[in-house]
């Protein structure tokens, strides 16, 4: 997030239905103040506030996969790269309640994890008014046919991003890649209907469609 962006008043966050990802993050961590703090006082204490942060940021994430958290706009691979390196964490537009949900039932687990940083939930008190207040909402449940059309756009896009890098990226190297196995995890999709392979070296062909590149002929697969 970049230093001269300023996080929306209480007010504006408590009216909306909607809350920038990177909204929701600082409220509970306060990411950007933390960090300088802990990069000031030295490796140690920077490393343990970032593993922290990254733990929060992973558990929110996970909690987007498995559909608890609904995503409103943007795509969950735009934070992929995590809390250090994303630019814009509110190019992703997440739902207030299913936020308040989350926050209710992980509230000890995230507490846990700033803990290990001597850090503690940043606006605690406010959070758990709005959650108090607010109903509590489970997204409706996908059918088995919408987890994978969603898995597939989601699939594809880190696909893409991942050819632009490497033209010659192959099969079957991406079915160890962390990010892509993370995606399938999250599907919400049981072992047994997972992609196939066949599956998978399809999306592969259609990322690279969408990228309009080709792997050298003979090229070493990594």
């Amino acid at each position: 997030m970049s230093e001269f962006y300023k996080l929306p008043s209480f007010r504006e966050l408590e009216r909306s239905s909607k809350w920038g990802f990177g909204d929701a993050f600082e409220i509970l961590c306060n990411d950007a103040i933390v960090l300088a703090k802990s990069f000031d006082e030295g490796t140690t204490e920077f490393n343990d506030v970032l593993t922290a942060l990254i733990d929060v940021w992973a558990t929110i994430e996970d909690s987007i996969l498995r559909g608890e958290i609904r995503i409103e706009s943007g795509k969950l691979n735009d934070l992929s790269e995590g809390p250090m390196l994303v630019r814009n964490s509110n190019i992703v537009v997440i739902n207030k309640n299913d936020f308040l949900s989350f926050y209710q039932k992980n509230k000890k687990k995230l507490a846990q994890y700033l803990s290990y940083a001597d850090m503690k939930i940043y606006q605690e008190e406010f959070l758990d008014r709005l959650a108090k207040a607010e109903p509590s909402q489970s997204p409706h449940p996908k059918t088995m046919k919408a987890k994978m059309d969603q898995l597939r756009e989601e699939y594809i896009s880190a696909l893409t991003k991942k050819l632009k890098a490497n033209p010659n990226l192959q099969y079957p190297s991406i079915k160890d890649d962390y990010l892509l196995l993370k995606l399938i995890r999250g599907s919400g999709l049981l072992e047994g209907k997972r992609p196939k392979d066949s599956t998978l070296q399809k999306w592969l062909r259609d990322a690279r469609k969408k990228v309009k590149v080709k792997p050298k002929h003979g090229a070493r697969k990594k």
